[in-house]
């Protein structure tokens, strides 16, 4: 007779539960990260997620028909991507956006699955083809090189055991996450006059530039609490009874 799957409302079936060690080595990342923000410690990791919020730029003009015509990243944590054509509006609102959702995704690829030496090759094979391709060397030798180089390092680790690959990936994901909010924050909010994707945005839609950085900070909140929540609850595996048919 051919075995059954328990279902999952029996006693043995899957349920939610919680993930306390994810949770709280998570936390604890987030803490340190937070904690140490503007100091030497984080900025390579702030200089990362400045290199993906420019490759999100890049990602929105080509989505939308356009091209990218250049990227840079310099040692006081700035950058731009100059594109031509595509929707101007969605390339302005990319930045902040898209290094949210690099965050959210790296996260979860680092949390809810196996495949973490996989991710940190694709990722470095990213930003060194991207550093490669499109960061001019005459005007922003430091960008390049670093985008190579940080490449290059997540590469190597994707060949370390899965500890290691793991351990970083979730610390670029919470700075990513982390970014979106605070710098949204501190260029937007804070300091209002100054120049920023905001406030570009702001010229070409005729809405403020603090009201676009009330909607990503709100954005960037919910849907981090959202990939936070999903990254810490997991499935129970339903127990199985083998399906080969047994005879008398």
């Amino acid at each position: 007779m051919a075995g059954k799957k328990r279902g999952s409302s029996g006693a043995g079936g899957a349920s939610a539960r919680f993930d306390w060690g994810t949770f709280a080595l998570l936390g604890l990342t987030y803490v340190v990260v937070a904690y140490f923000w503007d100091t030497q410690w984080v900025y390579p990791l702030k200089l990362v997620v400045v290199f993906l919020h420019e490759i999100s730029h890049g990602i929105a003009a080509l989505a939308t028909g356009g091209r990218v015509v250049e990227i840079q990243v310099h040692q006081g944590e700035a950058g731009h991507c100059v594109t031509a054509g595509g929707n101007i509006a969605l390339i302005y609102s990319a930045g902040y956006l898209g290094s949210l959702l690099f965050g959210v995704v790296i996260l979860l690829l680092a949390t809810r699955t196996r495949a973490e030496r996989a991710v940190s090759m694709v990722l470095g094979v990213m930003l060194a083809g991207v550093a490669a391709a499109f960061i001019p060397w005459e005007a922003n030798s430091f960008g390049k090189l670093f985008g190579i180089l940080t490449g290059a390092l997540l590469v190597a680790f994707g060949v370390l055991p899965r500890i290691w690959p793991a351990a970083l990936l979730r610390v670029v994901a919470v700075t990513s996450c982390l970014y979106a909010i605070l710098d949204i924050k501190s260029d937007v909010l804070d300091r209002p006059g100054l120049d920023s994707d905001a406030v570009r945005l702001a010229e070409v839609t005729n809405i403020s530039a603090q009201v676009w950085g009330g909607i990503w900070i709100s954005v960037s909140l919910i849907v981090t609490f959202v990939a936070g929540w999903i990254a810490v609850t997991g499935r129970r595996t339903a127990e199985r009874v083998d399906s080969s048919e047994h005879r008398a």
